[in-house]
């Protein structure tokens, strides 16, 4: 009925209101609905030819496979029209839907590729920025490792000079000791705490400070070393994580979509635990290099001081030993000088010795020469003294002989005096000639330690070995 059409057609309106085909942009016409008797012969050329119209009308009917006992509502053109035109505007509408869809869905497929190879390719270039980071400070920790390797060796030789230098004090502190000790065999007054003594302590003294000064720059060398290692180990350990970062930035570099072996994974974390900034991983390689060249520099200034040790110690023993040597031949002379007065003083004691004797045998043949007239004059005494009676006078002879005979006596007692002066004289020049003798046998074994044991000994110090070869 109109009713009910209208009512679809509202409901159709009420659907599709605010939707306005664009007819003017069909390729197609809409055909033109005819009146029946215009349809009949629109349809003539398809359908039998029946005669009337109501024939017609049954013919349509069975073309369309209705019953033709059932009683079915009809459509007006205009509702048919209005269809038509709905289902003309949804199909225009899913279309242009489809189209806005389908150019939105290249574009992004475009920009999304375009954004795919743009990310990609900075993605290369960002690792090719990284692989060249990388490799800067790869060479860079590399020149360095090399640099402090050669320091390593540079600062074990000179390590090694130093206890070579050590090992050298070792000699001139045994022949210093044995010098000590073989003076120690002088005898008697030669045992004296001359300058020889006192310079051979200070040469010992010097070498005990020289060997503390060179054990204490061993033991800093050590350190040294110790810190050089520990250098190396972190640039090693280092330049190991940079080739393994080469390795993997240059095989991601080298991947691309066609690469063979790519598998999809996981999506990665953000951030992951282990890993640090860009400014964490370049300080960390800059603090490897400072420390690095920082233990470099303190160990070229330790090398400078173990040289310098080594030169100075060298230079102020040298002194010494030259000193003691000074010492030794000033002493020998004093010895050889006291040895020489001391053998002029024998001689020339042997020489009084000599003439003490010759005057004592005199005085002796002298004393015995008186015997001869006392036994004269005592015999002319005894004899005049048998005289008889009054011839028994005090004469001239017997004053003569009285007298005589005490000038015999006090002649032999002169002679006697002189004889026990002269022996009293003979005893002391040989006791000073004894004490001459060994006086001189002390200076002659004086002589001989400091000579033939002292000096021939410090003749095998080599001062110059005590500096180490290439020095």
């Amino acid at each position: 009925s109109n009713k009910s059409r209208q009512l679809k057609s509202s409901g159709i309106n009420a659907e599709y209101g605010d939707y306005t085909p664009r007819l003017e942009s069909l390729s197609f016409q809409l055909p033109t609905i005819r009146e029946p008797a215009q349809m009949t012969s629109s349809y003539s050329s398809v359908l039998p030819s029946y005669g009337s119209k109501r024939d017609v009308g049954k013919a349509l009917l069975q073309t369309l496979g209705a019953p033709s006992d059932q009683i079915r509502d009809r459509k007006a053109p205009n509702d048919w029209n209005a269809a038509f035109n709905m289902h003309v505007r949804l199909s225009d509408k899913d279309k242009n839907k489809a189209e806005t869809q389908r150019d939105a869905s290249n574009r992004l497929i475009k920009e999304l590729d375009q954004k795919t190879k743009s990310k990609q390719a900075e993605i290369n270039r960002r690792l090719q920025d990284r692989i060249t980071t990388v490799a800067y400070w790869k060479q860079r920790l590399t020149t360095e490792h090399a640099s402090i390797c050669q320091e390593i060796t540079n600062l074990t030789m000179s390590k090694q000079k130093t206890q070579q230098a050590l090992a050298s004090t070792e000699l001139p502190t045994e022949v210093s000791t044995n010098c000590l000790k073989n003076r120690e065999n002088r005898e008697a007054i030669d045992l004296v705490q001359d300058l020889v003594d006192d310079e051979l302590i200070n040469e010992l003294n010097m070498l005990s400070e020289v060997q503390k000064l060179l054990q204490t720059r061993i033991h800093d060398t050590d350190g040294r070393l110790r810190v050089l290692n520990d250098c190396k180990s972190n640039l090693e350990y280092d330049i190991r994580d940079k080739e393994e970062c080469l390795r993997l930035d240059e095989h991601c570099y080298k991947l691309n979509n066609g690469s063979a072996g790519l598998q999809q994974v996981a999506q990665p974390s953000l951030y992951d635990g282990h890993t640090t900034t860009v400014d964490k991983h370049e300080s960390f390689s800059q603090d490897n290099l400072e420390k690095s060249e920082i233990a470099r520099v303190m160990s070229c200034l330790q090398r400078e001081l173990n040289d310098f040790s080594i030169n100075k110690s060298n230079d102020e023993l040298q002194k010494q030993s030259e000193l003691v040597g000074a010492m030794f031949r000033l002493r020998l002379k004093e010895l050889t000088e006291a040895k020489t007065g001391l053998e002029g003083q024998l001689e020339k004691t042997n020489q009084e010795i000599s003439s003490v004797e010759d005057s004592l045998h005199q005085l002796r043949e002298a004393l015995r020469s008186k015997d001869g007239p006392m036994k004269v004059a005592t015999t002319r005494f005894a004899v005049r003294s048998k005289r008889p009676n009054v011839e028994q006078t005090r004469d001239y002879v017997h004053g003569g002989l009285l007298s005589e005979i005490n000038d015999i006596t006090g002649s032999q007692e002169a002679l006697k005096q002189q004889i026990a002066s002269a022996e009293e004289t003979l005893h002391r020049l040989l006791k000073n000639k004894e004490r001459l003798q060994q006086d001189i046998a002390i200076k002659k074994k004086s002589i001989q330690i400091d000579e033939q044991q002292c000096l021939r000994l410090r003749k095998t110090l080599s001062w110059r070995g005590f500096r180490p070869a290439g020095m």
